[in-house]
């Protein structure tokens, strides 16, 4: 199943509630399910996130992109135990 990839490039707020990103905006607000979500990117630098949402979009491995105030993506956080060999290296690094 594809997943959906949601841009950010206006400030919002992000938080989730019933299993569910929750999306306020100045003009509006939605709800997308978490499990129906494959990356986040966020590209305001006014825009909000709380750690909940960002632990919820992890578990069911979404990826977070954030940008810098360029437009550039700076960072990325993703599940670490999305994939066998991904744990393995990262415990073999730890």
């Amino acid at each position: 199943m594809l997943k959906r990839t949601l841009f950010f490039e206006n400030k919002c707020t992000l938080t989730t509630k019933h299993e569910q990103l929750h999306i306020k905006t100045d003009a509006r607000e939605a709800s997308v399910p978490v499990e129906d979500i494959g990356f986040v990117v966020i590209e305001s630098q006014e825009s909000y996130i709380s750690i909940p949402a960002l632990n919820k979009l992890i578990y069911h491995n979404a990826s977070v992109i954030f940008c810098d105030d360029k437009h550039m993506p700076t960072s990325m956080l993703f599940n670490l135990e999305g994939h066998h060999l991904q744990q393995e290296l990262f415990n073999a690094g730890i």
